[in-house]
């Protein structure tokens, strides 16, 4: 069972939106998947919940246990077959955690608890957009780390600066963890800003890079108002992202055998 951090240090890169198109691919696949929403923003749980938690993932953290884990696992509210997705929700109470903990004293609590839970194929941690001890959390449970960058000097910046974090994880915490892969969003083929900060990604990561990048489409925003997954949506924009997705799941399946 791969458990995979979604990060970057950047806001506004649509990691939430990679997530929800990797959890979509799982249920094509037919993969049990759980959606860990560790960012207090919770446009993840929006999309996702069902219906109210009894815990969020906010208790999950002050009280890491497998009891605890159960009660705050959450209904999907898609309707998809023939996987199935859970979700752990987002609380505004996570910031509390954020600021408990600086990183000279953090101790992970989440991962005994987590490699517990039993009947899912993948988990998929959404991580806010910085570095405080949530996304440290996430890293020091995973298996994986995925970062989402746009290629713009800020994304570039943020990525950089998330690698340099996952490899401090990796020696202090946790020496399971690998970096997945550096995974481009919303790009523009027509882009000439974006085709250089491409080439500037590749130079900076090499053959961390994964391709193919994730292009602007409208039918991110489309999916995101129905409260569907992408791969449900009837458009050329989602065919093709749906099957990048399909690419991109098969490698984080394939990097855990």
């Amino acid at each position: 069972m791969p458990i995979v951090s979604v990060l970057s240090l950047k806001g506004g890169v649509g990691k939430t939106s990679v997530v929800l198109g990797l959890a979509g691919a799982a249920t094509v696949k037919g993969l049990a998947t759980l959606v860990i929403d560790l960012d207090p923003q919770g446009n993840a749980t929006s999309i996702l919940a069902a219906q109210k938690p009894k815990k969020t993932a906010a208790d999950v953290l002050a009280h890491p246990t497998l009891d605890t884990l159960h009660e705050a696992l959450t209904a999907c509210s898609w309707e998809v077959a023939p996987g199935e997705v859970d979700v752990i929700c987002s609380s505004p109470d996570l910031i509390k955690h954020d600021s408990f903990r600086d990183a000279a004293n953090f101790h992970p609590h989440l991962g005994k608890a987590l490699r517990r839970l039993e009947g899912y194929d993948l988990i998929l941690i959404d991580c806010p957009p910085s570095l405080g001890s949530l996304t440290r959390e996430a890293l020091s449970t995973s298996d994986q780390a995925l970062i989402v960058a746009t290629p713009s000097y800020f994304g570039l910046q943020g990525a950089e600066r998330a690698s340099v974090e996952i490899e401090e994880i990796r020696k202090k915490h946790n020496p399971t963890l690998h970096l997945l892969g550096v995974l481009a969003n919303r790009v523009r083929s027509v882009s000439e800003e974006h085709d250089f900060r491409i080439a500037e990604l590749g130079d900076l990561f090499g053959k961390q890079v994964l391709k193919p990048s994730i292009p602007d489409r409208i039918a991110f925003q489309q999916a995101e108002g129905y409260g569907k997954p992408i791969q449900t949506m009837n458009s050329a924009g989602a065919r093709e992202v749906s099957q990048i997705f399909e690419k991109h799941l098969n490698k984080i399946m394939k990097a855990t055998r």
